[in-house]
């Protein structure tokens, strides 16, 4: 139940939309979270492929989806943006592959749209990183923008990684949160982190940001201090130190990608 919101009225529409490439194993499980949803809202599901993803992934997104469109990567936020266009519905909501809906979200959900309260909502995450429930080190509440109305959303198609839409109106947030499992484990965690950098260095360069030589080690030393200390890393124990080291070096990784496109 939303706060300070009362039930009633007719539920607008809603499209749920996912993105997705090597997931088959995850999306089973992330549509069955959806039921309840689907079932109060009478909503679409939308799965957007990327066009070289694996066979597995097209087949299962087939056989649990309304609608799936395969597309070529560019960006995260060039196919979220794409999933908007698509949208026929008064609100779409974004899940993504590795992400479950609890019942109690599922019924939030439902009443934001019997109201129709707003031009976006946040959620927050519950994630779950190597089967360990991360409480502290900037990964809670960890808040997502992924309940919005379409025709006045976007992603700005620039930013290659770590999208974020711009909603025109009032941007509410959700008191229940989505389960993420983010990484099995830390092979994952390296791999997508490097893609990443390489990534955000793209990006930082298209912008104009130049890596300085003390910006090689100063960064790195920042992000331990906010993710240790301002995120209070350490409360997560073990877990929390190995991964505040870890995104300190991804941070590094970052400015030495930068370091090498300034050549």
């Amino acid at each position: 139940m939303v706060r300070g919101l009362a039930t009633g009225g007719e539920p607008l529409t809603l499209t749920v939309a996912i993105l997705a490439a090597n997931v088959a194993d995850h999306l089973p499980g992330c549509f069955a979270s959806l039921r309840p949803l689907l079932a109060e809202t009478n909503a679409r599901t939308l799965v957007i492929l990327n066009q070289d993803g694996d066979a597995a992934t097209s087949k299962s997104a087939r056989s649990l989806a309304d609608s799936v469109v395969e597309r070529p990567f560019e960006n995260f936020s060039r196919q979220r943006n794409y999933a908007l266009d698509l949208a026929e519905t008064d609100w779409l909501l974004f899940v993504d592959a590795d992400e479950r809906l609890t019942p109690t979200l599922c019924d939030e959900i439902a009443t934001v749209l019997r109201r129709g309260l707003g031009a976006g909502w946040r959620v927050p995450r519950r994630n779950f990183l190597f089967g360990h429930e991360m409480r502290q080190t900037g990964w809670w509440p960890d808040y997502q923008l992924r309940l919005m109305r379409p025709e006045i959303s976007h992603y700005d198609d620039s930013r290659q990684v770590h999208e974020f839409p711009i909603v025109k109106g009032d941007v509410y947030s959700l008191l229940n949160p989505l389960i993420h499992f983010n990484y099995a484990n830390w092979g994952q965690f390296i791999s997508k982190q490097r893609k990443y950098a390489a990534l955000e260095a793209a990006a930082l360069h298209a912008e104009g940001s130049r890596a300085r030589p003390l910006s090689l080690i100063g960064q790195p030393i920042r992000e331990l201090h906010r993710r240790l200390v301002t995120y209070r890393g350490w409360r997560d124990g073990p877990q929390g130190i190995a991964l505040s080291i870890a995104m300190a070096l991804y941070r590094a990784e970052v400015y030495r990608r930068l370091k090498q496109l300034d050549h």
